[in-house]
């Protein structure tokens, strides 16, 4: 009999990360990885009442999110600042939350 753990960790590869659905497979600071990725918006921002005090880097440049098992990055969990590649391109760490094995990345990029 598995447990509930056991089942969560099954359905983040074979449900939520699933290459056939919405997982896509992408270079993560050199290792490839099943994950998502989502393009944040400024009217995201301002509908969660985060706008007030924070910067638009989408208007400037880029601001996405990642969501990994955290299994797939290897040992090292990113941590806010430091330096993170997304295939060729690369973005500093905004925030990092994890959950039951998975992690959510925020990433920002300044294209100007």
């Amino acid at each position: 009999m598995s447990t509930f753990k056991d089942q969560i960790e099954k359905d983040n590869s074979n449900v939520f990360l699933n290459l056939d659905e919405f997982g896509e497979t992408h270079e993560l600071n050199g290792i490839p990885c099943a994950c998502i990725l989502q393009g944040d918006t400024i009217q995201q921002t301002l509908s969660i009442g985060d706008g007030i005090n924070k910067t638009y880097p989408t208007i400037y440049g880029a601001d996405i999110t990642v969501n990994v098992r955290k299994v797939d990055l290897g040992e090292e969990t990113p941590v806010y600042g430091q330096l993170f590649r997304v295939d060729e391109d690369t973005y500093l760490v905004e925030s990092v939350k994890e959950d039951m094995g998975m992690l959510t990345i925020g990433l920002v990029a300044n294209d100007r």
